[in-house]
């Protein structure tokens, strides 16, 4: 069983410590290298790029240029948040209208150098947990291509529910524009899954 997370207060943000890699000894997972989550920085910016440009992620996931993710990461609306292991970011994840007066933010990007292996999942759900802790967000959505069937299962598991689909919605990197999913998990959502 995975310990649960300590949190301590760093730089006006909660920082988790969670102890997470999967290892299988005889059929038991056991949670073993200590990783930490953090709000990114100026200097993430380049391991962040390179996840975004893992082979085989240009159908799902955008990119954006080192001065595009400057120009978001200095946004008071916006957070990034890492994972890392070793000090090496393992995953990120984009936050944006945070403040909104409608108490709606919008997960922009999330994406994890090791697909599989829960990284994605441990990061989305401790920034979800700061969302609704440290901030009045009432809604956090998303939009995803349809055919991105990991992430959509990654996804409902931390509480998302699918809305709808959106016709003609993105062009992706490769040119095609292609159809989309609205996903979004509520406050009540979210406390509920927390039996708050």
């Amino acid at each position: 069983m995975r310990p649960r997370p300590r949190y301590r207060t760093r730089f006006g943000v909660r920082r988790a410590e969670i102890w997470f890699a999967k290892c299988r000894f005889q059929g038991v997972c056991c949670y073993t290298p200590r990783m930490t989550i953090e709000v990114a920085t100026q200097a993430d910016i380049p391991a962040i790029m390179a996840i975004e440009r893992t082979p085989g992620f240009e159908g799902f996931i955008g990119r954006w240029t080192h001065d595009q993710h400057a120009e978001q990461m200095a946004k008071d609306s916006v957070r990034y948040f890492v994972l890392r292991e070793g000090g090496k970011v393992k995953a990120f994840a984009i936050f944006q209208q945070i403040g909104d007066p409608d108490r709606r933010v919008h997960l922009k990007r999330t994406a994890s150098s090791e697909t599989g292996q829960g990284i994605g999942s441990a990061l989305l759900s401790h920034a979800l947990d700061w969302l609704y802790t440290e901030t009045d967000t009432n809604r956090v959505d998303l939009d995803l291509f349809v055919e991105n069937e990991r992430a959509r299962r990654t996804y409902e598991k931390l509480g998302f529910i699918v809305e709808g689909q959106l016709r003609d919605y993105h062009r992706s990197v490769d040119g095609h524009i292609r159809d989309a999913l609205i996903m979004s998990i509520l406050r009540k959502d979210w406390a509920k899954r927390h039996r708050l």
